[in-house]
This record gives C-alpha cells, sequence and structure tokens, in this order.
C-alpha cells in the first residue's frame, strides 16, 4: 500500500514536472533527486509508466535520460524510442554498449537520424535493425553547407554495380563526387572525407573502404585513381591488396563508428574539429603502400 502512495506520487511529480514549458534549475533539481531516491522501492510497471511520461519532455534532467535508458530493455526500450532528451553521442555510445536487441530496435524507430547513428546501425549487419530503419526513417534532404562539417542525412546502402560506379569517381576530374560518396557511405564529415583521400596510402582508407563494401578490385580501382603515381608500381599494388584484405569488415565498422563518435565530440566541446591535422580523429596508421 505504502509502495502504491510511492508511486501515484512520483506519478504525479513527473507529470507536473512535464507540464513545464520551461523548467528552472532548481526544478530539475528537484525532480531528478526526488525520481532517482525513489524509482527503485516501486514496481516495473510504474517505472513504465513513469518513463512514458519523461518519454514526452524535451527538459527531462540528464540522470533520469540515463536511468531509464539503461534500464531493463521493456522500460527502456519504449522510453529510448520516443525521448528527445538524447542526442547522438548518447544514441552511439548504446549502440556500441548493446549491439542488436530491442533497445537498439528502439533506437532505429527513431525519426530523422543522423548519418553517424544511421551508420552505426547499419554497421550491426543485423536485419531486424535494417527493418526497422527502413520502415521508420524519414530521410533528411538539403544541401550540404560549405563548412564540410555537416553529415549526410542518410547513410547510403550500395550494391556491387554501384560500388564500381563510385570507384571510378576518385580520378581527379571527378574527386569531389567521390568524396561526397565517401561521406554519405560512412557518416562523416566531408572535411574526414578529404582527409581520407588526401592520404591515400594510409590504412584509414582501407578501413573506409571496406565499411563501404569495396572488394579488392574495387578498392584498387580506388586506389590508382587517387594516387596514380603509386598504383602503377607491381609492388605497392601488391602491398595495398594485402592491407585489405587484411581488414574485416567488423574491424573497419568499429573503426568508422570510433571516427563518427571523436567528430561528434568534438562539436559538443566546441573545441577544433576531431578531424583537424593538430587533433586528428583519423588518426595516422602505418601506410599501406
Amino acid at each position: 500500500m505504502q509502495n502504491q502512495r510511492l508511486a501515484r506520487m512520483l506519478v504525479e511529480n513527473a507529470e507536473q514536472f512535464a507540464r513545464l514549458s520551461n523548467p528552472s534549475t532548481e526544478d530539475c533539481m528537484r525532480i531528478q533527486k526526488h525520481i532517482l531516491e525513489n524509482i527503485d522501492l516501486v514496481s516495473a510497471d510504474d517505472r513504465r509508466a513513469i518513463a512514458a511520461i519523461f518519454a514526452s519532455s524535451a527538459s527531462t534532467p540528464l540522470e533520469i535520460v540515463h536511468f531509464f535508458c539503461d534500464s531493463d530493455e521493456a522500460i527502456a526500450a519504449p522510453f529510448v524510442a520516443r525521448t528527445p532528451a538524447v542526442d547522438d553521442r548518447m544514441l552511439l555510445t548504446m549502440i556500441d554498449s548493446y549491439r542488436a536487441g530491442p533497445r537498439v530496435r528502439a533506437i532505429a524507430r527513431r525519426p530523422n537520424l543522423s548519418g553517424p547513428v544511421r551508420a552505426a546501425l547499419r554497421a550491426l549487419d543485423d536485419p531486424a535493425v535494417d527493418r526497422a530503419l527502413e520502415l521508420r526513417q524519414t530521410p533528411q534532404t538539403g544541401r550540404r553547407p560549405a563548412s564540410g562539417h555537416e553529415r549526410s542525412g542518410s547513410i547510403q546502402r550500395l550494391d556491387a554495380g554501384a560500388l564500381s560506379q563510385i570507384a571510378v569517381l576518385a580520378g581527379e576530374q571527378s574527386r569531389s563526387l567521390f568524396e561526397t560518396a565517401l561521406a554519405d557511405c560512412t557518416g562523416l564529415s566531408m572535411t574526414s572525407a578529404r582527409i581520407l583521400c588526401d592520404d591515400p596510402t594510409s590504412r584509414n582508407l582501407l578501413f573506409a573502404l571496406r565499411f563501404m563494401g569495396f572488394d579488392a578490385d574495387q578498392a584498387m580501382s580506388v586506389f590508382q585513381g587517387l594516387a596514380p603515381d603509386l598504383a602503377n608500381d607491381t609492388g605497392v599494388q601488391e602491398r595495398f591488396r594485402s592491407a585489405y584484405d587484411a581488414i574485416g569488415l567488423q574491424e573497419a565498422a568499429d573503426r568508422v563508428r570510433r571516427w563518427q563518435l571523436e567528430e561528434l565530440e568534438s562539436l559538443v566541446s566546441g573545441q577544433r574539429p576531431a578531424n583537424s591535422q593538430t587533433e586528428p580523429a583519423l588518426m595516422a596508421e602505418e601506410g599501406a603502400a
């Protein structure tokens, strides 16, 4: 009986907070303390009801958001699917921590996901996650800003024919088109795409190409377009193929997700872009050539 009264009080206070159009810092601290100190004392059904209330508010305090995102799947999944109080960094962390499952499928059901989040979900290669993306996503459209820091709103899934067509764009005359395709397929910024293409002997380019789905011949075609002076050397070709064959899809996906997260962190912190020359997100690796 006491727990039922406590549950009603928590629900009422959550509803009152959700109705606030602009809660103060004191309001947020008060509700956060009240909820987190008592939420474990009520039933799972009551916690689901409280989570549903907070899921409708963009002002939900961060600690409450984290609590429900990390709760049991039955509570976390519907909360994650609806809450506007999570950012890309939190979503990418959840994807990396929980992989495929109800919680991550709930992320895939969120509308208007950013490029990095969509890329991380696609990289799981999970049919249920892919279906959720295809059924529920609203593609983001619009021109890419000249700054190059905006990410594509849609991560492209390309077949072998399309990849072959993209590979031939790596030459000097159409390189900007190849860089755009690389950014779209990886969810990275145009700045990062240019850095990758500027250093074609770096293993970072190989990770990106493997993530995109290029086979060895297609990857070689890209390398020949980006570094024609090197690619005609038989020894260089052999070392390139050997390095490319050694990179697996999962390793490439993990690397690209790391770059995505580092880019987001640099933007959130307001510091120098993570893919700049002084603080690169795409860390220099031993050259493939």
